[in-house]
């Protein structure tokens, strides 16, 4: 059996930009891995009806438009959120990465659109999905590839308990 070196220059590089972030950056990866786990745990045992109930108004799409700070939150969030995922133990795939996006920015008071889209694979076996994030003009979590997936649900501001 052959063990990894854990000291390898790449990941030495990797933790000392992990420690070197400003407390507020550290905070914002720590609160994103935290969120990973709950909605990918909500992904899992809540129906999905429950949940898009709690992800905002059905077919709504908030404004294109908001204020310069809330854009550089959101940027932050999604950078975060992008930052922490692939080093999860569990899947933290384009789902769980938008609804996490989306709980921060509702948390922020920053109006965010949900989408969902679907699409058939390369090989035409079936159908792929893909979820992505919006807040303004910017894409936060899985903006790249969302062209190739046709919409089949938007879910705007602001996030619900309920309905």
């Amino acid at each position: 059996m052959k063990f990894s070196n854990p000291w390898t220059p790449k990941r030495m590089t990797k933790m000392h930009k992990a420690i070197v972030l400003p407390w507020g950056e550290k905070w914002l990866v720590f609160e994103a891995l935290c969120l990973l786990a709950v909605m990918r745990l909500a992904i899992k045992v809540i129906p999905f009806r429950r949940l898009a109930q709690w992800m905002g108004p059905l077919q709504e799409e908030t404004s294109q438009e908001i204020a310069p700070a809330a854009l550089s939150a959101a940027q932050r969030v999604g950078l975060a959120v992008r930052r922490v995922s692939p080093y999860t133990p569990w899947t933290s795939n384009c789902f769980p990465q938008a609804l996490a996006a989306k709980w921060m920015l509702w948390r922020r008071g920053i109006p965010s659109t949900l989408y969902l889209g679907a699409s058939f694979k390369d090989d035409r076996s079936g159908l792929a999905a893909h979820a992505w994030l919006r807040a303004g003009s910017e894409y936060v979590t899985g903006g790249r590839g969302h062209e190739r997936f046709a919409t089949v649900g938007i879910f705007g501001s602001p996030m619900r308990a309920g309905r």
